[in-house]
């Protein structure tokens, strides 16, 4: 058996030691925000969690939290809503599937994926933040109408504003963004 070192390694400690010391907090500089990840709006991984499908109650919430409403419930106050949904993809006939399709096709400038707002230095976080949160909002709305109003079926996209504000810091600083589709 060999025998025990008197000095022992340390290697185990150092690594340790660095990983929590790159933990510090950045990001607060002279009370402005350098980084939207740095805003606590909840837990860590709910702000990135990818939302792609809610349901109706799910995306009244997330819209009401988006907009900074505020609203209480009302109590005994019960309405009865039927509901006489048909499903859009089941067609009786061609005619139905050639009105669809010319929906779709009139529709087709409306369609888009939202934009960051414009910014400059001189606007603080919060200032960027609200009208990242107003545009993105908005861009909601107009999908929520070509929905209803128009009776168009979208495919799922992302709901959570967490990733769109990370690609679009991605897309800032690149020089080249290439689009991988697995369909």
């Amino acid at each position: 058996m060999a025998p025990k070192k008197k000095q022992s390694s340390s290697l185990g400690r150092a690594v340790i030691k660095s990983r929590f010391q790159g933990q510090k907090t950045f990001g607060v500089d002279e009370g402005k925000l350098q980084h939207t990840t740095d805003i606590d709006e909840g837990p860590k991984w709910v702000k990135m969690q990818s939302i792609t499908q809610e349901n109706d109650l799910e995306a009244f919430l997330s819209t009401a939290a988006l907009a900074d409403t505020d609203f209480t419930a009302e109590r005994l106050n019960v309405k009865v809503i039927q509901n006489d949904y048909t499903n859009p993809l089941l067609m009786d006939d061609d005619e139905d599937q050639k009105r669809r399709i010319a929906k779709q096709e009139a529709s087709i400038d409306r369609l888009s994926v939202p934009r960051r707002p414009h910014w400059d230095k001189s606007m603080t976080a919060e200032q960027v933040q609200r009208n990242e949160r107003e545009s993105f909002l908005n861009w909601r709305r107009s999908m929520a109408q070509l929905e209803d109003e128009e009776g168009l079926l979208l495919t799922p996209f992302e709901r959570n504003i967490e990733v769109w504000r990370q690609l679009w810091r991605v897309i800032e600083r690149s020089q080249l963004v290439v689009q991988i589709v697995d369909a």
